[in-house]
Order: structure tokens, then C-alpha cells, then sequence
């Protein structure tokens, strides 16, 4: 493979004819963010330093379960950062240095987070009274998913190339947790946080095993959903088995919504208009042109109940006072798009769709099939501004 920091003319011009970014910024961190795997091997020893001494992760120094906790974390954002780097590149040898924008802001939210964690890394191993979790609200979720319809090829080869390395330090980790025996009152705690791990491990299985050789854009995105779900469940997981303390407090992932089979086209308690905002449910209703795009959207569904799910997820986020609903400064509360879903803004942080939602963004609903004949499904996210304009 080219050298990425010393690309050449020829590489340069075609990086500027595809509209690529120089990936420069990114090999700097790259090759700093090395530091983290120092860290994780600094991390082990201290694992079995503790097993040695007669002692568990439950009644260890807070800056034993601190340096574990920072150790991974960058260790996985390092392992995330450096696979999509070199899957691009492999994917285009033509411009070995550069990347597309995407992959350039994905990349970026990972390696720039790894100092931080490095850096409380050795923090711990110098103090051994640093305590991680008097200083940040763990566990600490993944940076946001760059988002881009449809995601590139090479984006789902890199998470699945980083599978196996993060899984196998999570089994470790799982094992050195139980190793020198788990205290009868967290034997439950620990269960649950196996069962996590065994979440992940299922969705990141039925990922690899939905791979095909064709292409297929509702394929494409099913495989990517249950990656994205896998190693977020994995960051939180290898954080908690570093730290179990942080066990009785932990809330999970809020599991999918599952809709009344029902409340599907053709059934008894099917509702066309149970997307829609119902502050403005009566006008579209009245409406000609919003009638039959409503119609036309659960014929071109290719799975409502995906779609109904994505509501019962919304549904009880707001029933849980998670988000609230939004209305824009003229007033306007429902997206400007068919189903003209409601607004919504973010409470308490969560994801929704698999993606991760910070308090006070703005969100809606998303179903309607775009320009290129693909239906999509999920959330567009704000600042949302008043518009005139009605996409039927």
C-alpha cells in the first residue's frame, strides 16, 4: 500500500476530482493514539496483578477499575478509528491519503477522543487514589455515528473487521471479572452484565451471517444496524466489567418496541395516520394530495412492521419523559415531510433507531422513500426551522 503521508501528484489530483478530504489529520492521530494500546497492555497487567494478590475488581483501588475503564475505551475508539482508515484505503488504493467526507468525520470522533481516556489511563496508574467515576457519568456511550444514506461499502468491512479483536478483549475481561470469584450479592449484577455481552455477541453473529455477495440496499442497512448495536453494547460492556461498581446503577439500552400485529396494514386496528403529528392530524386529513401520499407510503413499505417498531420506540421514549414534544419558534410542531411526524426534543439522553440522542437535540420520524426508489426509515435530526414548503 502507498504511503498515506506522502501521497504523490497523481493521487492528489484524484482525491480532488472525488471530492476527498485529506486524510493527514487523521494518520497524526492515528499514529499518537498508539499510546492506547500501551495502555491496555499496562491494563492486563494490572488485571492479573490483582488475581495475584488475592483480591477482585469488587474490592479494588478505584484506580485499578479506572485504568481497565480509560485502557479500553481508548483502546476500542483506536481499533474503530485505524479499521476504517485501512478498509477505505484498501477499498481505493487510487487515493491512499484521503478519504470521503464521511469516513473522515467518522474517523475524526474516534481518534480525537483517545487522548482523553490515554490520558486518564496514566492518571490512574500514578494515583492510586484517582477515581474515574467521581470525575464522568459512566458508562460513557460511543461519539455519535457519522450519518450517510447509504453507508459506504467499506464502512461495514472495517466494523466487521473490528469484531473479532474487541470481542476477544471482552471475553477476557469477562473472565478476569469471575476469575477470583464473585461475592454472593453481585452474582446477579454480573449475570446481567453476561447477558449483555451475549446481546452483543448475537447481533454482531447475525450481522456477519447476513452478508452476501449481491448488494442490497435494505441488506446493507440491516447488517450496519446490528453492528452499530453490537459495539455500543461492547463499549458499555467492557466499562462495566472494569468497573463493576458501576453495575447497580447501570440502565440498558432501551430494548426495541414490538407493535400490535394488528396495528398492521390490513389489520383490524390499522391506523394509516398513526405516524402523523396530531396537532395537525385534521389538516392533512382534509387534504387530497396528503391522503394519498399517506397511502402511497404503507404500499411502498417494504416491512411496516419496522416501521411501526421505530413509532413504539419513539412512543415509549416520550411516555418514559425521555423526549418531549417541540414546537419551532412560528409555532410549527410536525416535520415538513409525508407522514408529517411530530417534533420532538431530548430530555435524558438515549438512542433511538440506533442512534445515539444527546439532551436537548431536536428529532422526528422518519418513513417515505427517497429520490433514488429506497425506502428509509428512522430519525432526522434537528435544529429544525419554520418552512412554507410541504414534501407530499
Amino acid at each position: 500500500m502507498a504511503d498515506p503521508m506522502r501521497p504523490s501528484l497523481l493521487t492528489k489530483m484524484r482525491a480532488s476530482l472525488a471530492k476527498e478530504r485529506d486524510a493527514v489529520v487523521l494518520e497524526a492521530l492515528r499514529g499518537a493514539g498508539k499510546a492506547a494500546y500501551d495502555e491496555m497492555m499496562e491494563a492486563d497487567r494490572a488485571r492479573d496483578q490483582l488475581v495475584a494478590d488475592g483480591r477482585t475488581l469488587w474490592n479494588a483501588p478505584p484506580a485499578t477499575g479506572s485504568l481497565l475503564l480509560a485502557a479500553w475505551n481508548g483502546y476500542m475508539l483506536q481499533t474503530l478509528g485505524e479499521q476504517f482508515l485501512d478498509a477505505d484505503y484498501a477499498a481505493r488504493p487510487g487515493t491512499v491519503g484521503y478519504v470521503p467526507a464521511v469516513t473522515f468525520d467518522q474517523v475524526s470522533a474516534w481518534l480525537a477522543a483517545v487522548e482523553g481516556w490515554v490520558s486518564r489511563a496514566r492518571q490512574a496508574r500514578v494515583n492510586p487514589d484517582y477515581d474515574i467515576a467521581a470525575e464522568l457519568a459512566l458508562p460513557a456511550g460511543l461519539p455519535d455515528w457519522a450519518e450517510v444514506r447509504p453507508c459506504p461499502p467499506e464502512h461495514l468491512t472495517a466494523l466487521l473487521a473490528a469484531v473479532p479483536p474487541l470481542r476477544q478483549h471482552i471475553d477476557v475481561s469477562l473472565y478476569g471479572l469471575e476469575r477470583a470469584g464473585v461475592p454472593d450479592e453481585h452474582r446477579a449484577a454480573v449475570n446481567r452484565l453476561k447477558q449483555l455481552n451475549a446481546e452483543a455477541a448475537a447481533a454482531a453473529d447475525y450481522a456477519v451471517a447476513l452478508r452476501t455477495e449481491r448488494h442490497n440496499a435494505q441488506l446493507h442497512e440491516l447488517i450496519e444496524n446490528n453492528l452499530k448495536t453490537a459495539l455500543e453494547l461492547w463499549f458499555h460492556v467492557g466499562q462495566l466489567a472494569a468497573m463493576p461498581s458501576l453495575l447497580g446503577s447501570y440502565e440498558s439500552l432501551r430494548p426495541a418496541g414490538r407493535p400490535d400485529v394488528r396495528a398492521l396494514p390490513g389489520g383490524g386496528h390499522f391506523d394509516p395516520w398513526c405516524l402523523t403529528d396530531p396537532v395537525t392530524l385534521k389538516r392533512w386529513q382534509k387534504d387530497r394530495q396528503a391522503r394519498e401520499a399517506i397511502a402511497l407510503l404503507w404500499r411502498e413499505d417494504p416491512d411496516p412492521a419496522a416501521t411501526l417498531a421505530l413509532k413504539s420506540e419513539v412512543d415509549a421514549a416520550f411516555a418514559a419523559g425521555d423526549i418531549v414534544p417541540l414546537h419551532t419558534r412560528d409555532g410549527s410542531s410536525c416535520y415538513y415531510e409525508c407522514p408529517w411526524s411530530p417534533l420532538y426534543e431530548v430530555r435524558r439522553p438515549l438512542r433511538i433507531a440506533g442512534r445515539q440522542l444527546r439532551v436537548l437535540q431536536q428529532f422526528t420520524l422518519q418513513a417515505i422513500t427517497g429520490a433514488d426508489g429506497t425506502f428509509r426509515r428512522g430519525i432526522v435530526v434537528g435544529p429544525f426551522e419554520a418552512t412554507s414548503d410541504v414534501e407530499y
